[in-house]
């Protein structure tokens, strides 16, 4: 509780203004609100009540390398998650995460305006920290999971900052309105949650339906969407509508087999909606293959066509960023090919290769994991930053992580 008093939460309230004190009880008198007049089943057990915590703290090293190999630089960032599931009842469970990162090097001492950057939540609730910023060092901490979850059988109601998962392929996902993420942002295995209300509602173990809203100041900058999904023949599909931002959007995924080959795929049609009569929206699709070969080595190969593209900014800020649903990567195409094997039960290996059929851009990503004992990792992995399209953007695309993870 110490950390809430101490986080400057602000609330935005479509209400209006006010104190930091009468924003936060806004917030939580609704969320309480919510949950309370939940129709919950009396004959559920009392003694219910449970707290499980987990977490893991991770050492992650970067070395940023010239192509000749004349500038070294470093940068670390010490990591801590805490991971909280609280049952209150049967039908009622409650989760808080949060993430505290140390980070320090060169990327501190040489980037103006960082701490404004990791201060900037970019969520309808301020949940960010800076604790500390110096010159050479970095101590930042966020909630990224804070959520109520009322369970009945098939229904599920989520309130707070919380994932919500709509995407069927691996790198890239056309279909996840409410919180993309960048492949190449490796060490947030989580990823990001967005503050929204949520619900599902289940009538077979692979159908059901989903709706959600993610909480924005003005009907432009928020999501409201809603999937039904089934089987169909071998496949699961889906079909998502709603509001994207400016955006009236209506789409579909799919996963399955092709012989042996697993077989994904998501496309959605973006369509502007205050010129919804004088002009035409983009696509933007995916689909991607995997297949294990008979010697344990498993390839995968994913197409990306990126109708929205526009150039927003730095392409290198934007790879490692997270994306809008409709302008997934720095370029109109993309490719990804990986393959990975288990070269040991201990030590696996894994080779990935990215880049883009209409702009100059490659990334080579091959990386080895180590479990050294029980709940204790060891991971090496590159990104090799080639192309036209990232020269003279950094004096050292080459990028080597070594990282030490400890889970409890």
């Amino acid at each position: 509780m110490k950390f809430f008093t101490r986080m400057d939460i602000r609330f935005r309230s479509p209400l209006g203004g006010g104190s930091l004190t009468m924003n936060l009880l806004r917030g939580v008198l609704l969320l309480a609100a919510t949950i309370l007049y939940l129709p919950i089943n009396s004959n559920a057990q009392d003694d219910a009540f449970d707290i499980d915590f987990s977490g893991y703290v991770k050492e992650l090293g970067q070395l940023s390398i010239s192509n000749d190999f004349s500038m070294l630089r470093y940068d670390n960032i010490l990591h801590h998650r805490l991971e909280s599931d609280w049952t209150l009842h049967d039908q009622l469970e409650f989760r808080a995460d949060l993430r505290t990162r140390l980070l320090h090097g060169y990327s501190i001492e040489h980037t103006p305006g960082l701490k404004q950057f990791y201060e900037q939540d970019p969520n309808y609730f301020d949940l960010s920290r800076v604790w500390h910023s110096g010159d050479h060092s970095l101590l930042h901490s966020q909630i990224d999971r804070l959520h109520a979850s009322y369970i009945n059988g098939p229904f599920e109601l989520h309130v707070g900052r919380q994932r919500l998962n709509w995407g069927r392929t691996y790198v890239w996902n056309p279909n996840d309105l409410f919180n993309a993420y960048s492949y190449l942002n490796f060490d947030y295995e989580e990823r990001p949650g967005v503050d929204a209300i949520s619900a599902q509602y289940s009538w077979s173990y692979a159908s059901g339906v989903e709706a959600g809203y993610r909480i924005g100041d003005t009907f432009d900058e928020s999501v409201i969407g809603g999937m039904v999904h089934t089987s169909l023949a071998s496949y699961d599909v889906q079909f998502v509508a709603g509001h994207y931002l400016e955006y009236a959007v209506l789409g579909a995924g799919w996963a399955g087999y092709l012989r042996d080959s697993g077989f994904k795929g998501e496309l959605t049609y973006f369509h502007p909606e205050d010129r919804f009569f004088g002009d035409t929206g983009h696509f933007t699709a995916t689909a991607g293959i995997d297949y294990m070969l008979d010697n344990g080595v498993y390839l995968q190969g994913e197409l990306l066509y990126n109708g929205g593209y526009r150039r927003q900014g730095a392409a290198l800020q934007e790879l490692t960023r997270p994306p809008s649903a409709d302008n997934l990567f720095i370029a109109r195409s993309a490719f990804f090919l990986n393959g990975s094997y288990q070269l040991h039960p201990l030590v696996s290996g894994n080779l990935g290769f990215m880049g883009s059929f209409d702009r100059s851009i490659f990334i080579l990503i091959p990386q080895i994991s180590v479990s050294l004992a029980e709940n204790f990792d060891f991971l090496v992995l590159s990104q090799l930053l080639k192309g036209s399209v990232l020269d003279g953007l950094t004096e050292t695309p080459n990028l080597l992580f070594f990282r030490l993870k400890w889970s409890y």
